[in-house]
């Protein structure tokens, strides 16, 4: 099943509010909706039980969660501001990628709520620097704006650490982003989601 490019689709990328969370555990489940899609809904949580994806989503949000811990960790005395910055790009990637890879909006939504809620549990220093930062807007503009994001990413990433137009750092950013989408792209592989196309 062909999956849209991070430029192809708009979402919403803004890190979810502690209001938002849910509890990453097994029992995790996306929280009832109303109305009258209620019905499809609910056949369409109990379908992603039975495959087995919705336990690959909450999986995928931990192991995401924890490569974003792992490359950030250490380097206390390093640059404060690159090391945040860094961070939360590695963060936006990975919205970004559960986005485009995963198949279907439920399996996002739980696979997002596992990572942040992850992040929050492990990594409390950093979630709440996510949560005060509103560097997820201007990134979220480059992928809106059309077109290759992944220079317009960089360049933003070099304004937010305070040196923009600094050849290097818009490198790093551009490197930082293209790695953690291939990452989650490489990971929903691994996992092997049950599609559509693979039922029928």
């Amino acid at each position: 099943m062909p999956h849209a490019t991070p430029t192809e689709r708009g979402m919403s990328v803004k890190p979810l509010e502690d209001s938002d969370m849910k509890i990453a555990g097994d029992s995790f489940d996306p929280a009832e909706p109303a109305g009258d899609d209620s019905d499809q809904t609910a056949r369409e949580l109990e379908h992603q039980k039975e495959n087995g994806n919705l336990s690959r989503a909450r999986r995928l949000g931990a192991l995401m969660a924890d490569d974003v811990s792992a490359v950030e960790g250490g380097n206390p005395a390093g640059d404060s501001v690159l090391q945040s910055q860094r961070r939360i790009l590695l963060a936006f990637a990975v919205q970004m990628g559960l986005e485009c890879f995963l198949p279907g909006k439920l399996l996002t939504e739980t696979a997002t709520a596992v990572f942040f809620d992850t992040l929050r549990e492990t990594a409390p220093a950093f979630y709440e620097d996510l949560q005060e930062s509103g560097a997820f807007s201007f990134y979220y503009l480059c992928v809106r704006e059309g077109g290759d994001a992944v220079p317009k990413v960089g360049k933003t990433f070099a304004s937010l650490c305070g040196r923009a137009d600094n050849a290097s750092y818009i490198r790093m950013g551009e490197e930082l982003y293209r790695r953690f989408i291939d990452q989650v792209k490489h990971f929903v592989d691994v996992l092997g989601f049950v599609t559509e196309e693979d039922a029928s």
